[in-house]
């Protein structure tokens, strides 16, 4: 879904047009992405405080969804999509094997590629943090109307889009490994 813009007045860069009385403390740009850093932080430090509960903090929650999710995971698809750093990646990991929630094995075709699903008792502990995150989400967002919501998504999936640096990587990001069709 792209929209057409209007092209910024000779005179006047992006950020001028953005924030034309200078209300903004930077640049409208990166303005733009300090707060997405700071809101992904802030999520971030709540969800491994709720999450600690059920025993989770926010790399395991992330890995267990995202394994979830792909049904059987390879290690380099759960750091693609997780964002998490990959000393961090693998430590979450070992600890969520080490628990019984998720199983780790090698399959026969290829020695060198490691598959991780979710076990029964791993499905369990989603289902406890999805019961504690997800009332959160909402919550969150409840105030913002669904126009603004989707023009949201759609700031962020062009600005994916640029970043991924070919149209294979950004449609798999977009459509969290679902397949095209979607994003």
């Amino acid at each position: 879904m792209t929209r057409s813009t209007p092209p910024t007045p000779p005179d006047q860069t992006p950020d001028q047009v953005i924030d034309p009385d200078g209300e903004l403390p930077l640049g409208a740009s990166e303005y733009f992405f300090y707060l997405l850093f700071q809101v992904a932080r802030q999520r971030d430090l709540f969800c491994d405080k709720a999450l600690a509960a059920c025993g989770l903090n926010m790399a395991q929650w992330r890995s267990l969804a995202i394994v979830r999710r792909m049904e059987v995971c390879t290690m380099s698809s759960l750091a693609r999509y997780s964002t998490i750093e990959r000393t961090t990646l693998t430590r979450a990991v070992d600890q969520l094997v080490g628990r019984g929630l998720v199983e780790r094995w090698v399959p026969e075709s290829d020695r060198r590629q490691v598959n991780l699903s979710l076990s029964e008792l791993g499905e369990q502990a989603f289902a406890q943090g999805a019961a504690i995150l997800d009332p959160h989400n909402v919550h969150l967002l409840r105030d913002e109307a669904p126009s603004q919501m989707r023009h949201a998504m759609a700031v962020l999936q062009n600005t994916l889009r640029k970043l991924a640096g070919n149209e294979i990587l950004a449609a798999d990001l977009l459509n969290f490994g679902g397949g095209p069709g979607r994003g």
